[in-house]
């Protein structure tokens, strides 16, 4: 009987794992996936309302730059 009740145990504990693993795919996975895509919390993307413009080379030696006034 002891083994029984030590198998079941394990048995137990290896179940709740995977069964805790599923549902932190199965409930954080689409969760990620729809933050990922919609968010961008390192701010990468340029905004749409914003006065950024495209740098020109045209200051890009010593000389050049002086010479600005």
């Amino acid at each position: 009987m002891a083994t029984v009740l030590a198998f079941l145990q394990r048995f137990g504990e290896v179940m709740g794992g995977i069964v805790l693993g599923a549902l932190y795919f199965v409930l954080l996975g689409p969760v990620a996936v729809i933050s990922r895509i919609f968010s961008d919390p390192l701010k990468m993307r340029r905004p749409s309302d914003s006065a950024f413009a495209v740098w020109e080379k045209d200051n890009e030696s010593v000389s050049a730059a002086q010479r600005q006034g």
